[in-house]
């Protein structure tokens, strides 16, 4: 059973919790987003997001500290989830 983050003691409120629970329309039409994670360095925020009902199928968001929510979003509309593990970072107005 997924349980609400607590984002409050990173400052990472806005953006993290922006995309709890959203609704993400893309290559696979209308699967919710739970965000499982949140770092942050000194030139990104890190932000682990499953499907909601498998955590199984994740991927590790590298934001700008300038990206919003619907930047973030996007990004996720362009990955596929699938049901295997892996290592995979989608990059949302970062420098690589």
């Amino acid at each position: 059973m997924h349980a609400a983050a607590d984002f409050s003691p990173n400052g990472l409120g806005p953006l993290a919790t922006a995309l709890e629970g959203r609704q993400v329309d893309g290559l696979v039409r209308g699967w919710v987003a739970r965000v499982h994670g949140v770092h942050q360095d000194e030139r990104a925020w890190w932000i682990q997001i499953f499907t909601d009902g498998d955590e199984s199928a994740c991927v590790v968001l590298r934001c700008s500290h300038r990206a919003t929510a619907e930047q973030a979003a996007a990004a996720l509309s362009h990955w596929q989830p699938s049901h295997t593990l892996s290592m995979l970072v989608l990059n949302v107005m970062a420098v690589v």
